[in-house]
Formats: structure tokens, C-alpha cells, sequence
């Protein structure tokens, strides 16, 4: 009996009869590999078996794409045929959306230019076709370019540039076929000026794509911001929207009197250039990246030094014992804290239920008294900003 791995060595130097095919994507005659193997299509970008090739221009298709017709026609634009067009990397835009699906790509597709109408391969094969998507164009202060309604497609990566939350491929959004970036269509109805605890003197407003300009560093991770961000631009004070999430939360601690708030993912970088912990006098904890901030002090505490316990038992928040944790970056779906019931970033630490998929951010489940926040201020509500500090300081007590 042969191992699979035999068997595959095996198939892999069986040599195909010689063949040729002239197509209509390459200017050279293709001909069949003399060994059979896997590679990257140049036409759907895909890991299939070689069919043909032309070895001096380094050109595979595999053995659909082979197959492709020069030009289709759909019921939804009857009145001219679309044609093949190759994926260029120097084409400009370097995207398409396609008229039937609405799914950004960047792969070959079949066209009508002067109509605007595109097709990615996988619906112009499609038969009876004669719905289009609903193609809708709009500008928007977050972007320098007109953006398009459209899905992110399989390809999807990066996150949305007004709620920094990630892209999944059938997201309904409005995207820049010249730089692959993207807005929520749900998130178009998101407040452009919020009061925030975290900057009480002035309102936080959403700063357009000029005066970001990608150059901006949040006052609260110190990172810098590649989405659009809330800032004030007389104090020069610019914020993350996680990071404006994440600091309606803090952590009273008996090593400090003010509130204290978490930071994940950079403290390495940041205390290595900037500050010490206050409690044990450190710069660096090499098990650590994440560390709680005094944005009164502008003082570091290294996560470990403040003494948060490993494991809790709280019945008030959850029957089982919970275990803290970080969450993995990697992870692309959305988790929600059961306390406060607002998003669980990636990548930062939370208390978890191991018999059950109980989440809490640290400082809900620390919290002596648990109340609901209240994620967004808007300025037509009457509250002033005394009110709103006191609303804030009643909703947040010291850790047990």
C-alpha cells in the first residue's frame, strides 16, 4: 500500500501530452507544463494546477480560466457585450466593483467602459442574469475621492474608517476603488461632534480627511490614527473612536487618585521612550504590551503591578468564576461585554468564562456598582458639562 504522500509524489511527475492554446488573455502561445503542479493563476489569482503556460513570461492559467470566454452578455445590460479585461498591477484604479454582486476586486473581470459596467469572473459566468446592483456615489468628508456603494468582497481587509471596527466581505459599504478604503453604510448617521469624559473643556469633533491628513497620533494609545478622528483642534487633542470607547471605562486603583484607563498593544514602544511605571519603577515588563494610563498625570502602570487578579468570582456580574485573558488579535469576529454590553476590542485583556462565552471588560467587572454607560453625549442633548461629569464619576467606582 503506498502513502499518500507517495501517491502524490507520484502523480506530481506524471507528464502531461504536449498541448497549445492561443488565448485571448496572453500574446504568446500557451502550452501544457511537462509537470503536473500547482501554482497561482494569473487570471483568478487563485492556488490551482497549471493547464497551460508560457514559461518566458513566467504566465500560468489554470484549467477554468483557460476555459473563459472572450466576451458575455446579461440580461440586465442587454445592450452591449462585455469584454475580458486583465488584472494589471499598474492599472488605475486598481479596483472594480462588480455591476451584478457589488464586491470589490481587484482580479480580472469583463467590461463595458464606456457604460461602467463590470463583472468579476464569478458572475459573468452566471447565466440569467438580470438584476444589477444598486450603484449609488456619494463624497464624503472622511475620503478625497468619490466613493461607491459596494461590498468589500473575499479580500476583505482593514477596517472602516469612521468606526475602526473590521470588514467582513458582505458588509454593505461605500469604498474608494483607488485606495481600498471604506465607510459602514450603517455608520453614515454617526455623530460628527460628541462630549466625551475624556476632554471635557470642548466638544470632539469628527475631523474631515484634510484636516487628518494621516498625520494625527491619539492622545490616548499615542498610536497613529489612519482612520478619521473625533479631535479638538484648539486644544490639539485627536482620539481613536476605540480608544473613545474604551475610556468611557477606568480603573480606580489605591496606587493613584485619579481614574485610570486601559491601553493595549504599545506599551513597550511608549514606556521605552517616555515613562516609568509607577509602582515598581520600570520601564519595561517584557511579558507585557498593554499597560493602565492617567490622562491627568500623564503616568504609566504596568497591567501586572496593579495586582488584578488572575481569577474572580463575582456572582453579582456572572455565576461562573472568570479567568482574565486577552483576546486574540487574530480573531476577527465581534465580542461584547456582558456587563455594559459594548464591543470587546481584539487584542485587549478581559475577564473570561471558561464554561461559557461570558465576556467583561476589567473595569466593568471590577466595578463595585454596575451601571449601563452611556456611550455617546450628543451636543443637542441639555446636559452641560458639570452634569456630564457627574453622570460619569456616579457610573464608575473603585475595583474590589
Amino acid at each position: 500500500m503506498l502513502s499518500n504522500g507517495t501517491l502524490r509524489s507520484r502523480f506530481q511527475s506524471c507528464f502531461f501530452p504536449m498541448g497549445k492554446l492561443e488565448h485571448f488573455s496572453h500574446s504568446c502561445p500557451l502550452t501544457s507544463p511537462e509537470i503536473v503542479a500547482e501554482g497561482i493563476c494569473n487570471i483568478c489569482f487563485q492556488d490551482q494546477v497549471v493547464e497551460y503556460a508560457c514559461k518566458p513570461c513566467n504566465f500560468d492559467i489554470c484549467k477554468t480560466c483557460s476555459k473563459l470566454p472572450q466576451k458575455v452578455s446579461h440580461g440586465f445590460h442587454s445592450e452591449h457585450p462585455l469584454e475580458f479585461s486583465l488584472f494589471q498591477y499598474d492599472r488605475k484604479p486598481g479596483y472594480i466593483i462588480c455591476s451584478c454582486c457589488g464586491n470589490m476586486s481587484s482580479c480580472s473581470f469583463y467590461e463595458y467602459k464606456e457604460c461602467e459596467i463590470y463583472l468579476d469572473l464569478g458572475c459573468a459566468l452566471l447565466k440569467n442574469v438580470f438584476t444589477g446592483w444598486d450603484v449609488r456615489e456619494m463624497l464624503h468628508y472622511s475620503h478625497e475621492h468619490l466613493l461607491r456603494r459596494c461590498k468589500p468582497g473575499q479580500d476583505a481587509r482593514g477596517s472602516c474608517l469612521l468606526c475602526e471596527l473590521p470588514l467582513s466581505p458582505s458588509s454593505i459599504c461605500y469604498g474608494c476603488v483607488y485606495c481600498y478604503s471604506f465607510l459602514h453604510e450603517r455608520c453614515l448617521d454617526l455623530p460628527t461632534e460628541i462630549r466625551h469624559p475624556v476632554h471635557l473643556e470642548h466638544p470632539l469633533r469628527r475631523l474631515d480627511y484634510i484636516r487628518s491628513g494621516g498625520r494625527t497620533f491619539c492622545g490616548a494609545c499615542r498610536e497613529k490614527i489612519d482612520s478619521v478622528p473625533f479631535g479638538c483642534l484648539e486644544c490639539g487633542f485627536y482620539i481613536h473612536m476605540r480608544c473613545a470607547d474604551s475610556f468611557l471605562r477606568c480603573l480606580m486603583h489605591e496606587s493613584h487618585e485619579h481614574k485610570l484607563f486601559y491601553v493595549s498593544s504599545n506599551a513597550k514602544e511608549h514606556f521605552g521612550r517616555n515613562n516609568c511605571c509607577q509602582i515598581c519603577l520600570r520601564a519595561v515588563v517584557s511579558s507585557l504590551d498593554s499597560y493602565y494610563h492617567c490622562i491627568e498625570c500623564e503616568l504609566e502602570f504596568h497591567f501586572e503591578c496593579l495586582g488584578i487578579s488572575k481569577t474572580i468570582s463575582k456572582r453579582s456580574c456572572h455565576i461562573h468564576p472568570l479567568v482574565c485573558k486577552r483576546v486574540r488579535e487574530e480573531d476577527d469576529s465581534l465580542e461584547y461585554c456582558g456587563v455594559c454590553e459594548t464591543l470587546i476590542h481584539a487584542g485587549h485583556h478581559v475577564y473570561s468564562c471558561e464554561e461559557c462565552d461570558f465576556l467583561g471588560h476589567i473595569e466593568c467587572i471590577l466595578r463595585e456598582v454596575i451601571n449601563i454607560v452611556i456611550v455617546f453625549l450628543f451636543l443637542n442633548n441639555d446636559a452641560n458639562d458639570d452634569d456630564l461629569s457627574t453622570n460619569y464619576r456616579k457610573s464608575h467606582h473603585h475595583c474590589t
